[in-house]
C-alpha cells in the first residue's frame, strides 16, 4: 500500500443564468465516488480545474463537506485555470464519498472541469511520489520532453500519448521526476499515467503559462507540504502517458514534460 494521486474529469453544458447549475458528466472510466482507503490516512482535494470560454461557476460539495447546497463553490475567470483551488492538502474527505460536481454557465457552451484527490494511504497503490528534497541531490541534468498529445475535442473521453512517441532520448534503466508540464496549445486538463503512479492520471490545467506549468508538481509539493512529484523509470516509458481531455479538438498541442533526471538505482 502506498499514497495515489488521482485526477477525475467531467464536464456539462451551461444553464439559463449563473445561477443554475448541471451535474457534469464523469468522463469514462472517471468516479466521483471517493476511493475507499483506511480512515487513520487521510485524503485530500488538492485542486479544482476549468476551462470555459463564457462566465460561471463551479461547485463541488456534499453531505460530508461544509454543506450541501454550494459546498465549495469557484467562478474562475482564467481559463483552463492552475490554481483555482488555493488550498492544497488542506480539505479532506471521507472514504467512499459521493461527491457532486456541477457547473453554471451560459447558454449552450460547455465547460470542462475536474478535481483531483491525493490519498495518504490507497490500497493496491504504489505510485512513487516525492517531495523536491528527496531527490534534489541526486539531479544530473534537466531535460524536457515534448508529446504530441491529441485531444479529439470530446469531452466525455481522454486520449493517451504514449512518452516516447515524439521523443525517445531518456537512459535507459535510469529514474526521473516529473518537475512539471506544460501545453503549446490552451487543453482543459492533462495528465500524466504510468505503472509508476499506480495507473492513475495526475492532472493539471493545460495551459501555457510556462512559469506555473513547468514546476507545477513541485509547487504543488510545497503548498500542500505532501510528496507530489512524480518519478518514474525510464523502462517504463512505453507504457507511461500523457493524457488530455478538452471541450475543443486540439490535433497539435505539444505537451512539454519537464524532467530531472536522478540517476540509476536511486531507491526513491
Amino acid at each position: 500500500m502506498g499514497a495515489g494521486f488521482e485526477t477525475i474529469a467531467g464536464h456539462a453544458t451551461g444553464q439559463s443564468g449563473v445561477t443554475t447549475f448541471a451535474t457534469a458528466t464523469i468522463a469514462t472510466g472517471d468516479s466521483l465516488t471517493v476511493r475507499n482507503f483506511p480512515a487513520a490516512n487521510p485524503a485530500y482535494l488538492m485542486s479544482v480545474l476549468w476551462q470555459d470560454a463564457e462566465a460561471g461557476c463551479i461547485r463541488l460539495r456534499s453531505p460530508l463537506l461544509h454543506d450541501n447546497v454550494k459546498g465549495i463553490h469557484l467562478s474562475l475567470a482564467e481559463s483552463p485555470s492552475q490554481w483555482g483551488f488555493p488550498c492544497p492538502g488542506v480539505q479532506t474527505l471521507k472514504p467512499q464519498d459521493s461527491l457532486i460536481l456541477e457547473q453554471s454557465g451560459v447558454g449552450t457552451d460547455v465547460s470542462q472541469f475536474g478535481i483531483s484527490i491525493y490519498y495518504t494511504n490507497l490500497p493496491g497503490s504504489a505510485a512513487r511520489l516525492h517531495q523536491f528534497g528527496d531527490f534534489k541531490g541526486m539531479i544530473k541534468d534537466i531535460v524536457t520532453v515534448t508529446v504530441l498529445a491529441i485531444s479529439t475535442g470530446s469531452p466525455t473521453a481522454w486520449t493517451d500519448t504514449a512518452i516516447n512517441v515524439t521523443d525517445n532520448l531518456l537512459h535507459a534503466n535510469t529514474d526521473y521526476a516529473l518537475l512539471g508540464m506544460y501545453s503549446s496549445v490552451a487543453t482543459g486538463i492533462i495528465a500524466f499515467k504510468g505503472i509508476d503512479t499506480g495507473n492513475l492520471r495526475m492532472g493539471m490545467s493545460g495551459g501555457i503559462n510556462t512559469y506555473e506549468a513547468s514546476q507545477y508538481f513541485v509547487t504543488l509539493s510545497e503548498r500542500s507540504g505532501l510528496p507530489c512529484i512524480p518519478v518514474f523509470n525510464a523502462a517504463n516509458a512505453p507504457s507511461t502517458y500523457v493524457s488530455a481531455i478538452s471541450v475543443a479538438s486540439v490535433a497539435a498541442d505539444n505537451v512539454t514534460l519537464v524532467l530531472a533526471e536522478c540517476g540509476t538505482n536511486t531507491g526513491l
